[in-house]
């Protein structure tokens, strides 16, 4: 529960990424279509911090990377 957020976060940012990179990827222009950017912001962020909170786990990932010290 400690790291609740931070879970969220993270997976927030990464499908906000690969939202974003397919989009880019299929040219869509915000300016021209600004339900797209909104599409990522939904699909990026909602989701990807309810995805983030049940897969991500932050406490592991720390705890990794201080042993490899």
């Amino acid at each position: 529960m400690k790291f609740f957020f931070l879970n969220g976060a993270v997976g927030a940012l990464i499908f906000y990424y690969f939202v974003r990179k397919i989009q880019t990827n299929y040219n869509v222009d915000p300016s021209i279509d600004p339900y797209g950017l909104m599409g990522a912001a939904y699909y990026g962020l909602i989701l990807g911090f309810i995805f983030g909170v049940k897969f991500v786990d932050i406490e592991k990932i720390i705890s990794f990377f201080k042993k490899k010290k």
